[in-house]
């Protein structure tokens, strides 16, 4: 997706809210110069047997040069209070550091209260605000269509959506709040990228070199690129180009990118309460490549301050025309300093509901639209694989070459993130 580069500084705190799409709406005005230093707190509880995680990070920015940066927060004790007694403590994720999970197959209910606490290593204790998980609708109805006019918002310009539509029907007497997320799976034939060096499946023996060619492999496992630093001391050691350059490795096994929406979809029911909603545009699937694709969409319940938070939010970016406008204000989290309410804590713990729904896309009806490949449209580039051996083609020899271990070009682990999993989605189509 698109980034944005060289941000001015007072433009750090919305830049921590457009990446993690977080969460009482007090607002806070900042005049900052480098002296970024939150805790920033993403987390759902819902009702759908799923992964129920919080992400928990520092955000911090570079005192001299003012450029912003987060790492993931580790070692916290983090529990979640259900209905003010019950205590559920979090694991902490060793793969995926900053995440926190519940308990395999714990799942929310819809009625129950929940509220988060967590202790950093330091003894700073934090907690949210008591949140009531609400009852939401089914959704009825999709319908997809294929736009090829509109432009995608990706990291290059192509046209192409597949928009998805949906009816639900908005229950009587009672206010109700609601929010459209969507998650997509792509097919990813590549998984990994390596800067200014090559994908290793065993770890390099250090200091041992052949032909002052080739650095040479040993026999740990260590499936990881392998950036070599220039060696002075050694005439032995190979030379190393030190311009920037970049070797894509395919996938060893089935891949899928997981690709979730950037902006937010919020409805209230003040014009349609107890009425049908129909025909609400929910998303918006760019179509980056000639293989079916798997969406799944949700309808969330949210209680009015979590919908107040995210519509003041929406209102606040949209006025100041994206993240490279300095917005007026900041707004604060229901997470707070126990200690210091004083602290500022980005972030929304919420609790919803969620009416989920799987909707498998062909692509058959694109007609003559020509999409530009899924790793092009979220890089920027087409993959530049290593040559391979023995390096007599078009492209040459390979700027950093192993001896030994595999044969060149070794395919790479699919490894599970936020962003990618090796585990087939639930209703993908194993004919695309």
């Amino acid at each position: 997706m698109k980034t944005k580069a060289n941000m001015r500084t007072k433009t750090l705190l919305l830049a921590v809210f457009l990446l993690t799409m977080l969460g009482c709406v007090d607002q806070i005005e900042y005049n900052i110069t480098g002296k970024v230093d939150i805790i920033v707190v993403d987390g759902r509880i819902t009702n759908l047997e799923e992964e129920q995680i919080v992400k928990l990070f520092r955000s911090k920015a570079d005192p001299i040069t003012g450029r912003f940066g987060s790492a993931p927060v580790l070692g916290a004790k983090m529990e979640l209070v259900v209905n003010g007694s019950q205590k559920v403590a979090f694991v902490e994720d060793t793969t995926i550091l900053g995440n926190y999970h519940l308990p395999k197959n714990y799942i929310g209910a819809i009625g129950n209260t929940y509220q988060l606490r967590f202790q950093l290593i330091d003894g700073t204790i934090y907690e949210s605000s008591i949140e009531k998980m609400q009852s939401v609708p089914a959704m009825e109805n999709i319908d997809v269509r294929f736009n090829a006019n509109e432009e995608a918002e990706t990291a290059i310009g192509f046209k192409g959506f597949h928009e998805l539509y949906i009816d639900t029907k908005d229950p009587t007497d009672e206010k109700n709040f609601y929010s459209w997320e969507w998650v997509l799976y792509e097919k990813q034939p590549w998984c990994r990228s390596c800067l200014r060096g090559v994908y290793a499946v065993y770890k390099i023996i250090p200091g041992q070199y052949l032909f002052r060619q080739y650095f040479v492999s040993g026999t740990e496992l260590f499936e990881d690129c392998f950036a070599p630093q220039p060696v002075y001391d050694n005439p032995e050691a190979p030379i190393i180009n030190r311009t920037d350059w970049t070797y894509d490795y395919e996938c060893r096994t089935k891949c899928w990118e997981v690709i979730r929406n950037n902006s937010l979809n919020l409805f209230e029911d003040s014009y349609t309460n107890g009425g049908q909603i129909t025909h609400r545009k929910v998303a918006k699937i760019p179509f980056y490549q000639r293989g079916g694709c798997l969406v799944e969409l949700r309808q969330l319940s949210l209680n009015k301050d979590a919908y107040e938070y995210y519509k003041l939010f929406q209102q606040q970016t949209e006025n100041s025309g994206g993240i490279a406008d300095t917005p007026p204000t900041a707004l604060r989290g229901n997470v707070k300093n126990v200690a210091n309410a004083r602290e500022v804590v980005v972030g929304y713990f919420s609790a919803s509901a969620v009416s989920s729904k799987r909707q498998w896309i062909d692509r058959k009806d694109t007609g003559g639209t020509i999409p530009p490949g899924l790793f092009e449209a979220l890089t920027g580039r087409i993959p530049n694989p290593e040559p391979p051996p023995p390096y007599d083609g078009p492209r040459g020899e390979a700027l950093v070459k192993i001896w030994g271990g595999p044969p060149r070009v070794p395919t790479a682990l699919c490894l599970k993130t936020n962003n990618r999993t090796p585990t087939k989605p639930e209703g993908w189509r194993d004919d695309n």
